[in-house]
């Protein structure tokens, strides 16, 4: 018998049943509900074997594509907004800096062979952009709906383009303005409907499906669009280019 891959175990309160996801990284996670036995998992992690190693290996062939790009971006592509910018760099002496100029350009200027530090004010200008575009997007479909939400979190995370906390505060992935337009709609309206269905019960899909006919075949693209999310953002750190 051949040995299990390795895979992390992750409760959710929203979970109904156990569920098996590839991370971004191209890591196994298996979703399970709270209270569930890990005892178990072993047992589902086998019978699933030929899934897991299928979409491994897609993993895997995404990652060497993802690291065939460049360390830093000449263009950043916010489909979302339909936006192009392009980045241009040039070194001095003075302090690393990034601005705006007109036309959709970016300059970075200073020490620009110093990678981690560019990507840092990279991720600092896209969080200002996903601040710009994403709450009135989320506060024009909440409106559009009848919809209600405490506030409205950004954060850059690895793993989930989006939640809905039991207090009514919705958390929007930054990445997010990397993706179509329809995925992103798709995004906010599944978390506003979380906000009278805080679980991913029959009750919830049938909320979702009035506003969104296309949820389930978006749940699926979702699954795949961390490919739209170039590897600056993901990369941690960097070194010299």
């Amino acid at each position: 018998m051949t040995p299990l891959p390795p895979y992390t175990i992750r409760q959710s309160p929203r979970a109904r049943h156990v569920s098996l996801r590839i991370t971004p990284a191209g890591e196994l996670e298996v979703v399970v509900p709270e209270g569930f036995d890990p005892r178990q998992v072993p047992a589902i992690v086998r019978a699933q074997e030929g899934w897991i190693a299928r979409h491994l290996a897609r993993a895997a062939e995404r990652r060497v594509a993802w690291r065939e790009q460049p360390a830093l971006p000449g263009e950043i592509a916010l489909r979302a907004v339909g936006e192009r910018w392009r980045v241009e760099y040039a070194a001095s002496s003075g302090r690393l800096t990034l601005a705006e100029r007109p036309g959709r350009r970016l300059l970075l200027r200073g020490a620009v062979d110093d990678v981690a530090a560019c990507r840092r004010l990279l991720r600092r200008w896209l969080t200002a952009q996903a601040r710009t575009h994403l709450p009135p997007w989320l506060e024009d479909l909440a409106r559009e709906h009848a919809l209600s939400y405490e506030r409205v979190a950004l954060r850059a995370q690895k793993t989930r383009w989006g939640s809905c906390s039991s207090r009514g505060t919705i958390s929007l992935n930054i990445k997010l303005l990397f993706l179509p337009e329809a995925l992103v709609r798709s995004v906010l309206l599944h978390e506003l409907c979380h906000t009278r269905e805080m679980n991913h019960s029959s009750a919830f899909w049938a909320r979702l499906a009035t506003l969104d006919p296309e949820c389930r075949r978006s749940r699926a693209a979702l699954r795949a669009a961390w490919r739209y999310v170039p590897r600056w953002v993901q990369e941690e750190g960097g070194a010299r280019r």
